[in-house]
């Protein structure tokens, strides 16, 4: 641990450092680098140590911690053996470590309630599986952030996701991750599971920084999404400047589709009428017509388009197929017939069991019908 007075003598440089471990700003490591009249300490620095308590206001000092409090906890650990103002969670331990070489020998921290740390071997560890499932499971798996090879062992360095059944992590990736999506969007990458997988990560000592993702603080990210780089889509663009030009106002103004915004056309490109520039694009007129046309191209070449018409007038030109009449409606119009010419022309004859010739016109002629 280094002497206050030499660290102090040291943050008159251009180059802060921290007043516990002596080291650089590094936020993803270390947390926020803080100074105030010559005096900076990391953000985990100052709440992991043990003896050091927030007696200021927010304004005050260092984030609440006095500069006289934060120069006594340097005093203090200077007395110790190795010098360390962070000491195990665990009262029978007496071990004492920087933040920095805890964390490099397996040391665990948790960044929240008291913001307690315990050494490698009093850290706050997984259960271990039942040993029926225990069996089941592969020797080496597979981390599915970095889909690198892992032990599916609980150690310090793999964890187990608490709503997933058997899905492996790398500590490392998951530590990476929680500080890039941030509070808002740190969930499960299988299962999306929000407060289950949160509150196992924060028990076994993961960092998740209560702000928004990272690519949402990005300045000016969104900046093309919001001015989107428009062209005339007209079939025959007539503007001497190109479809890119754009006016504030005139004929060569671009105007977007008032649906989507997506497309756009010059005012004479597309004959608006200036007083009421509104205009709808294929995709849009077609959907608002009740016609789908999605399959539509803006820039559809003229050769293509007109061997688009020419095949579809072919297929126009193709007759319909004649359709059979249906069997029921077959057989109905042949009795019909079958009736007319018995009645007329047929004289049925009915022999009986005893040999003799009857003449039976009637009786066939109704079981016929019947049948």
């Amino acid at each position: 641990m280094p002497k206050a007075g030499s660290s102090t003598s040291k943050l008159l440089s251009s180059e802060l450092l921290c007043v516990f471990c002596n080291e650089y700003e590094d936020e993803k490591r270390y947390g926020k680098l803080i100074s105030n009249d010559g005096i900076a300490a990391h953000n985990f620095c100052l709440l992991f140590s043990s003896g050091l308590a927030q007696k200021g206001e927010d304004n005050e000092g260092l984030d609440g911690f006095l500069i006289e409090d934060i120069l006594k906890e340097c005093k203090r650990c200077n007395k110790l053996v190795k010098g360390g103002s962070i000491g195990c969670g665990n009262s029978w331990c007496k071990k004492s470590y920087h933040y920095g070489c805890g964390k490099d020998n397996g040391a665990m921290f948790t960044y929240h309630g008291n913001y307690s740390s315990y050494c490698k071997k009093h850290s706050l560890v997984q259960e271990e599986l039942p040993a029926e499932e225990r069996k089941t499971l592969k020797p080496v798996d597979t981390c599915y952030i970095c889909y690198e090879n892992l032990n599916t062992t609980i150690s310090p360095t793999t964890i187990l996701a608490p709503c997933c059944t058997r899905a492996w992590y790398h500590r490392q990736c998951i530590e990476d991750m929680a500080y890039s999506a941030g509070l808002h969007y740190f969930k499960c990458p299988l299962c999306n599971n929000v407060d289950e997988w949160q509150a196992e990560m924060l028990r076994i000592g993961i960092y998740i920084p209560d702000r928004d993702a990272s690519w949402e603080l990005v300045p000016g990210a969104y900046n093309s999404l919001l001015q989107p780089n428009l062209e005339c889509v007209a079939d025959v663009c007539i503007c001497p400047q190109g479809r890119s030009e754009d006016e504030t106002d005139g004929e060569w103004e671009l105007i977007m589709c008032e649906t989507c915004g997506c497309q756009a056309v010059h005012t004479q490109c597309g004959k608006l009428k200036k007083k009421d520039k509104e205009w709808l694009c294929s995709m849009c007129r077609g959907t608002a017509s009740g016609s789908s046309k999605e399959n539509e191209v803006p820039h559809e070449p003229e050769t293509l388009r007109s061997e688009n018409k020419r095949q579809s007038s072919s297929s126009n030109s193709v007759p319909p197929k004649k359709t059979r009449p249906s069997k029921s409606r077959s057989k109905k119009k042949a009795l019909a017939k079958g009736v007319k010419t018995l009645d007329n022309y047929f004289t049925v004859t009915k022999q009986s069991s005893t040999g003799l010739t009857v003449s039976s016109d009637s009786q066939f002629n109704a079981r016929f019908q019947d049948g």
